[in-house]
């Protein structure tokens, strides 16, 4: 308790300090930086990717898929407030997926729009305050950029077979893209994994049936709304009649943490996928 109220106590004397002199970072831009740091210092140097929309800087953690059979890349969407690497089910399917001849991109969503915004700016530096007062159509626009570079980084790496995997309301906005800017010539290319998908958004079962892409619904909420709205969005693919939508009713976890096997609904992903998306490698060759 003394060690945290030292640290607590440094962390104003720091903050005041700052504010008499040059203008200290926003702690969202601090979070940012935080996050890259963390993500360079604890891990391989080719699982983190700086990418980069028209006004912002963002990280994602790329594993490339290590089969001789690939199969496609997933694009992975953590929930608002969440990391690119938690919870453990997205860590999990981050890390294993890749041994079933799955590359996997998982990129760091924008801060909430109604919080104050903290961006890593093109060509700034760490001290830079990067403070922005957005709309919510604008923060919106800077999360679907962040999903279009992550799409298109795949697409660099010769990789055209995508599942998007969102979590929470990663799940709303990685359906919101597709529904939107999936073209009719790519969607035998594409498919769509919600894991339980955020709740307060009243569009979302109209926009998984307008999708004509494998899908797959797996949530784990227990409550009477959850179950509610898990049979609205079943409700609204099926009377689009759907070619190929799956939900599941999965038994909620109490701890996922020190788990040494593969978790079940990594396996379920796995299997999914196998069955329903699997794809192969692009061969790219230049243009000779």
């Amino acid at each position: 308790m003394k060690r945290f109220c030292i640290s607590l106590i440094t962390s104003v004397l720091l903050t005041l300090q700052a504010g008499q002199g040059a203008t200290a970072p926003t702690p969202n831009l601090l979070r940012n930086l935080d996050l890259q740091r963390y993500y360079l210092a604890a891990m391989r140097g080719e699982q983190v990717l700086e990418l980069s929309t028209d006004q912002e800087r963002f990280i994602a953690l790329s594993l490339e898929q290590r089969t001789a059979s690939p199969k496609g890349g997933i694009l992975i969407l953590h929930d608002i407030g969440h990391t690119p690497d938690w919870p453990y089910l997205l860590q999990q399917v981050r890390k294993v997926m890749p041994d079933m001849g799955w590359s996997t991109l998982s990129i760091d969503l924008p801060t909430p729009a109604r919080d104050a915004i903290g961006r890593l700016p093109l060509g700034g530096v760490e001290s830079d305050t990067a403070q922005v007062v957005e709309s919510a159509a604008d923060w919106e626009a800077r999360l679907m950029a962040r999903i279009q570079v992550g799409v298109g980084q795949l697409n660099q790496d010769g990789i055209f077979n995508i599942a998007v995997l969102g979590y929470g309301d990663g799940a709303y906005w990685g359906t919101k893209y597709l529904a939107e800017r999936l073209s009719d010539e790519e969607k035998d290319s594409y498919a769509l994994i919600l894991f339980e998908p955020a709740l307060n958004y009243p569009d979302l079962p109209e926009l998984m049936a307008s999708l004509q892409i494998p899908i797959l619904d797996v949530y784990m909420n227990n409550s009477d709304f959850s179950a509610m709205q898990a049979k609205l969005r079943k409700g609204a693919v099926r009377r689009a009649k759907h070619p190929d939508y799956l939900q599941i009713h999965d038994a909620a976890r109490q701890s996922f943490y020190g788990v040494p096997d593969i978790d079940r609904s990594t396996r379920r992903v796995w299997g999914w996928l196998r069955n329903h998306a699997a794809g192969y490698e692009a061969v790219l060759d230049g243009g000779n």
